[in-house]
C-alpha cells in the first residue's frame, strides 16, 4: 500500500484521509482513493491502475456486492469499473472480429486464386508449351481462328 503514499504517510493516515470524504468528487480528488457508491464511502485504492483494483483487491469496498461498481480516478464518478471494462472489451472484441473477417476474406481470395492457378498448372507441360507457342495474348490462335475450341485446333504442329 505504500507505493502511492507520501514519504511520511502512514497507511492508517491514508485510510483516514480517504474515509473522511463524504461524496464522490472530493474522494476522487484525493490521491489513491476510490468511491464505493452503494455504501457511500471513500476507500483507499493503491493499485497501479485504480480501474483494475477489484481484480486483485476483493475487499476494495466495504460490501462485497459493490466490488465491481467502484468508481476510480480515470473515468470519474459516473463510470463504474464493470462499465468501463465492458466498453473496453466490447471495442477490442469488435476490432478483433473485424480483423478476423478481413483476414478470412483475404485468405479465401488467395485460396480461390491459388486453386485457379493450380488447375491451370495441372495441364500437362506439353500442352502449356503448345498453347503458348500457337496462341497470341488476345486469345486468337495463330491460324486466324477466333474460336479456342480444342476440336478446331490441329493435332500436330509442323
Amino acid at each position: 500500500m505504500s507505493n502511492h503514499l507520501g514519504p511520511s504517510e502512514d497507511p492508517d493516515d491514508h485510510l483516514r484521509r480517504c474515509w473522511r470524504q463524504q461524496s464522490c468528487s472530493p474522494c476522487l480528488a484525493q490521491d489513491a482513493c476510490s468511491w464505493c457508491p452503494f455504501t457511500q464511502s471513500c476507500t483507499p485504492n493503491t493499485h497501479t491502475l485504480p480501474l483494475l483494483a477489484p481484480i486483485s483487491q476483493p475487499d476494495i469496498c466495504p460490501h462485497w456486492s459493490e466490488r465491481w461498481e467502484v468508481r476510480s480516478r480515470p473515468f470519474g464518478c459516473h463510470v463504474s469499473t464493470i462499465t468501463a471494462l465492458s466498453v473496453i472489451i466490447s471495442i477490442l472484441s469488435t476490432i478483433l472480429l473485424g480483423v478476423l473477417v478481413w483476414v478470412g476474406i483475404v485468405v479465401y481470395k488467395r485460396l480461390k486464386r491459388a486453386e485457379w492457378d493450380w488447375n491451370r498448372a495441372s495441364i500437362p507441360f506439353d500442352r502449356i508449351r503448345f498453347w503458348t507457342k500457337w496462341h497470341s495474348t488476345d486469345g486468337r490462335s495463330r491460324w486466324g481462328s477466333t474460336s479456342s475450341s480444342r476440336e478446331e485446333q490441329p493435332l500436330l504442329n509442323s
